[in-house]
């Protein structure tokens, strides 16, 4: 099932980087408009993209690059510490706040 690890990983990335790109045209389209809730959802996304990632790269590979590559090892126990930086329920409650108080950003314009 490598391929089928493969295609999510590529899907994933491929909308990570969607979302990157309309938000820097969004900010370079209006550079002073409050860009908090563009930011909040931009970074849940790419965190919940990173953790699929995660998920199919390990799954994909098995237990041998772990166990026997110390480099790969090491990135992979490291990126999990980095993505829990980002407060994870406390960001996405902040931005469900914001969401509330916005009804007309439900959806993507």
């Amino acid at each position: 099932h490598a391929q089928a690890h493969l295609g999510a990983v590529n899907a994933a990335l491929y909308s990570a980087s969607c979302v990157l790109r309309e938000c820097a045209r969004r900010v370079d389209e209006s550079p002073e408009a409050d860009a908090q809730l563009l930011a909040r959802q931009a970074r849940a996304h790419i965190e919940a993209c990173a953790e699929q990632v995660i998920q199919h790269v390990g799954r994909a590979l098995g237990a041998g690059p772990y166990c026997q590559n110390p480099h790969f090892a090491r990135l992979s126990a490291d990126l999990p510490v980095y993505l829990r930086q980002s407060h994870a329920e406390r960001d996405l409650q902040a931005l469900g706040k914001l969401v509330a108080l916005q009804p007309d950003t439900w959806w993507p314009q």
